[in-house]
């Protein structure tokens, strides 16, 4: 009897561990639109590289502080690897053109990166139908 008692604990167990085990659904990465295509102006108030299912990897972002009074949203700009092997950097107080599209992921409004310009220097992050050209 002792033996059943066991195999129906370690089975129960094992049950549990492959339920939680299971990768949950989660929302589908919104796709670039051209045709949606905007010109965004702001100011860079943060500066963070972090796990984006977006980049598909550990990818930079930029927070900015738009034209409009008071309204921050984060710019999806690349890969960090991209960003470190071509040397590209931003900073906290830089001033920003981006060309993007917006789009809403997990309920939050964010900005696709296509090109940024800052002063004279214009980044290319993907082509002129939105497909990243790392």
């Amino acid at each position: 009897m002792k033996t059943w008692h066991a195999g129906v604990l370690i089975a129960a167990l094992l049950a549990a561990v492959f339920a939680f085990a299971v990768p949950q659904q989660k929302e589908d990465v919104p796709k670039y639109v051209a045709a949606q295509e905007k010109t965004f102006r702001g100011v860079v108030q943060e500066v963070k590289d972090r796990e984006c299912p977006m980049s598909g990897g550990m990818g930079s972002h930029v927070i900015i502080k738009l034209d409009e009074p008071g309204k921050t949203i984060e710019v999806h700009i690349a890969p960090t690897r991209i960003m470190k092997d071509f040397e590209v950097t931003f900073n906290v107080g830089d001033k920003i053109e981006v060309i993007g599209t917006k789009v809403v992921f997990e309920g939050v409004e964010t900005i696709f990166a296509r090109e940024i310009h800052r002063g004279g220097d214009v980044y290319v992050f993907r082509d002129k139908n939105g497909k990243p050209i790392w």
